[in-house]
């Protein structure tokens, strides 16, 4: 009867014997946290693992086709070959080479110990043969060039880790990855626009970054933005963030539809996107096809030249956005420094923290239990995160 579910704090003894000092995590396991403090201390404090079950996954999938498309990009990078004059049949035969030896070197476990074997190889060559295609079209159709993959934030790395330095002296290193850095030589300086592939569909929403729900773009351009690096001709300035969906669509036709006409609707099913500089000269730069709402970008031009809906801020704008994120990292460090795993998933708008977690068993969460509640957390439209951001109400 007088039992409550609820997780103390942790000792700061036990902090420290937990995460370190200085502490390493990284900005995905931060929008853990913010998810739900809890589901961050069982899985990155204590370690606990799901018995592993040696099946087939859609994450196996998905990081499967994302090691796919590195190595396609660095055997780009290390062959002196620019994606504008890559062959269709080249990549395809690339592709299909990739992954053979990667299911090659798995034989035996997970993904390549599965009956269902060659009709999976057959599929990731598919949509893998699709997304670098996709790539391809991209950069054909804009001025941006790729200088960098698998950008690494780490000790030894092309950046050193993300520092967050704490009131009470600790530190928290934070170690990350940029999928690929694109950049435009101007006038003005070098812009830059960063890339992550994601499988699936995954939407950039600014409500989440403001409740730290998505860190990582925002967290990588700003550190690029700031620290320049990687030979790149300084001053360097923000183009964009996007994520890159690694996706095979279905998309409607009808017996006279033209192979064209599929093209355009798988692409447009494939825009990228994220957030982008609110500059009508640069959104052409990205897309020099554009006409009216891009087929690759959040972005729209109207007549006279005018920037139309899209998901574009000033540069204003994306500082307050940064700097907003930067306090974001600093508070949730502070909080898992001072042992703060309270069971606190959240919700929105009909989903919630705790849908694919798999920490249920553990937390008991329980909405009948008084003590047990959800955070809820608002839907907010982009001019609302605006003027919050503005104000400082954030």
């Amino acid at each position: 009867f007088c039992y409550r579910n609820v997780a103390e704090s942790v000792s700061k003894e036990k902090v420290a014997l937990l995460y370190g000092n200085p502490a390493y995590s990284s900005v995905s396991r931060l929008e853990k946290y913010s998810s739900c403090p809890f589901a961050y201390y069982v899985q990155y404090g204590l370690g606990a693992r799901e018995r592993k079950i040696y099946r087939l996954k859609p994450p196996d999938v998905g990081t499967f086709m994302h090691g796919v498309i590195e190595r396609f990009s660095l055997c780009v990078a290390e062959q002196d070959l620019s994606w504008r004059t890559l062959d269709l049949d080249w990549c395809k035969e690339k592709v299909s080479e990739i992954v053979d030896d990667m299911l090659s070197e798995m034989r035996g476990s997970g993904i390549a110990g599965s009956k269902r074997y060659t009709a999976l190889a057959l599929r990731l060559k598919r949509v893998v043969t699709r997304a670098v295609w996709l790539i391809v079209e991209h950069v054909r159709r804009g001025s941006f060039e790729p200088v960098a993959y698998e950008v690494d934030f780490k000790e030894g790395g092309a950046f050193p880790p993300i520092t967050i330095e704490l009131p009470g002296g600790e530190k928290v290193l934070l170690t990350g990855r940029i999928d690929r850095v694109d950049a435009l030589k101007t006038e003005e300086g070098t812009y830059l626009r960063i890339i992550d592939y994601k499988s699936g569909t995954k939407d950039f929403k600014l409500s989440d970054v403001a409740y730290g729900l998505q860190l990582q773009l925002v967290t990588y351009l700003d550190a690029i933005w700031e620290q320049g690096g990687m030979g790149i001709t300084p001053p360097v300035l923000p183009g964009g963030m996007l994520y890159f969906p690694i996706d095979d669509p279905i998309v409607a036709g009808t017996p006279e539809t033209t192979e064209e006409e599929i093209e355009r609707a798988i692409m447009k099913q494939l825009r990228m996107k994220g957030l982008l500089l609110a500059d009508v000269r640069l959104i052409r730069e990205m897309d020099r096809e554009i006409d009216g709402a891009s087929l690759i970008i959040p972005a729209r031009i109207n007549k006279g030249d005018v920037l139309g809906q899209s998901s574009a801020a000033t540069l204003e704008q994306l500082n307050l956005l940064r700097n907003h994120v930067r306090r974001l990292l600093e508070g949730l460090c502070r909080e898992i420094m001072q042992g703060n795993v309270a069971i606190k998933p959240y919700k929105k708008k009909g989903t919630t923290s705790c849908k694919h977690c798999s920490f249920s068993p553990i937390c008991q969460f329980d909405t009948e239990r008084k003590e047990n509640t959800f955070r809820q957390l608002k839907e907010m439209k982009d001019s609302e995160i605006w003027e919050k951001l503005v104000s400082g109400t954030t």
